[in-house]
Formats: structure tokens, C-alpha cells, sequence
């Protein structure tokens, strides 16, 4: 179990990531040399594996979605010390980033690029659900990993607080450790991983958009 988690960290300490805000970023990022542009994989609900970071935001829920929605991703994201960070972004065609369908390049920190997908957006009064996919990771430490989706979902407390659950899932691919691995591989990858470095940043990633939000109603509220 050891040489296990060893492996394990070894492939994962600086997987890429993505993706929070809905914007769409002015950093400088270009498609590579070589670059393949491949389709979305048909994302299943089968051996994922799974975590969810919650906070509770000070703020109407239209006003969360507002703050969130004029944040870049590269500002968006929080940089932790095992994990690159976004370095920009740029659109794979022409429907604008946010809306179901729209696509686009991810640049990382480490020189590596992934592409993500919007799956499904969803708002009303007191709701709201953003659901994106993401795959075609260049690094080599991402290897072990087909996709990633996450998905948020927001509810209004009531008229000045709203709730934000953030899921991530990854299904990993079956021929690579430690997918190759089955259950005990999902569970490892989630125990030593997913648990651990990721949900750090996911964490820090909340709490920097509860700050924004928290901070715009404050100056709407003047």
C-alpha cells in the first residue's frame, strides 16, 4: 500500500485543473503547435470518483452569480503550492463561454492546456446550476485521468444569503494506474488526492468568491 500512495502522489502532485468563473479571460493564450481539437466525451455518472465543498455567501443569490460571472478564470482559481494555476483562456468557436455548448482552451501555469465544455446552465429566483466538462489534458502527470466534470449549484438561503455547493468528479482512465487498479484505484486516487490537494483548492476557491460576492453587495448596498 505504500509503493501504492507513493505512485499515486508521484503522478498527481501537479495534476491540471480548472474551472470556476464564467467569463471569459484576456489573458495571453493561444493554441499550441500540434494542437487536436478532440469532442467532449460522453460524460456517465459510472466510477467516478467525487468531492463537494460547500460555503455559505452573505449575499443574494443574484448577486453571487453577478460577482462570479465578471471574474476571469485566471483570478477566479486559487493557486495552491501543488497545483499549477490558469495562465489564461481562449475560445473554441463562437458561442459565448457560460452558455450550454460553448468551448474553450485552458492554459496552465505549467505549459500544459485542457478543454472545457459547458454542459448545462440553469438560473432562476432561487437557484442556480452551472455544470461543465473537462478532458484533453496535455500534461503528463494528468494522464491517469479521461475527464473531469464539475458542477455548481447555488440556493438562496433567504433574501440576503445564499448556499454554494461545488462537486468535482473524475473518472479515470481504465488502462492507466491507478484506474487500472478498479475500485481500490478510484478510492487511493480520491483518498490521497481528490480529499486532500484538490479540495484545498477548491476550498480556497470558494472563499475567494464568497469574499467578491460579499464585498459587491456591500457597494450595492451603499
Amino acid at each position: 500500500m505504500n509503493l501504492l500512495r507513493k505512485m499515486l502522489l508521484n503522478q498527481l502532485a501537479c495534476i491540471a485543473w480548472t474551472s470556476v468563473a464564467l467569463s471569459t479571460s484576456a489573458q495571453t493564450c493561444v493554441t499550441p503547435p500540434g494542437f487536436v481539437d478532440i469532442p467532449a466525451p460522453a460524460a456517465t455518472d459510472k466510477q467516478l470518483v467525487s468531492h463537494t465543498e460547500e460555503v455559505a455567501v452573505d449575499s443574494p443569490l443574484a448577486e453571487v452569480v453577478s460577482a462570479a460571472s465578471k471574474t476571469s478564470l485566471k483570478d477566479a482559481i486559487r493557486k495552491t503550492s501543488s497545483l499549477p494555476s490558469v495562465a489564461g483562456d481562449y475560445p473554441l468557436g463562437n458561442i459565448p463561454f457560460g452558455t450550454p455548448g460553448a468551448r474553450r482552451l485552458v492554459c496552465l501555469t505549467d505549459g500544459s492546456t485542457l478543454e472545457e465544455q459547458v454542459l448545462a446552465r440553469e438560473e432562476s429566483k432561487s437557484s442556480y446550476r452551472f455544470r461543465y466538462i473537462v478532458w484533453n489534458y496535455t500534461s503528463k502527470v494528468a494522464r491517469p485521468i479521461e475527464y473531469g466534470v464539475g458542477e455548481f449549484r447555488d440556493s438562496q438561503i433567504d433574501a440576503g444569503h445564499t448556499h454554494i455547493a461545488w462537486t468535482y468528479s473524475f473518472k479515470l482512465k481504465d488502462h492507466e494506474f491507478p484506474g487500472y487498479l478498479g475500485a481500490l484505484g478510484r478510492y487511493l486516487f480520491r483518498v490521497y488526492f481528490l480529499d486532500r490537494q484538490y479540495a484545498a483548492m477548491m476550498r480556497g476557491t470558494l472563499q475567494a468568491g464568497k469574499a467578491t460576492a460579499e464585498k459587491e453587495s456591500a457597494a450595492n448596498s451603499r
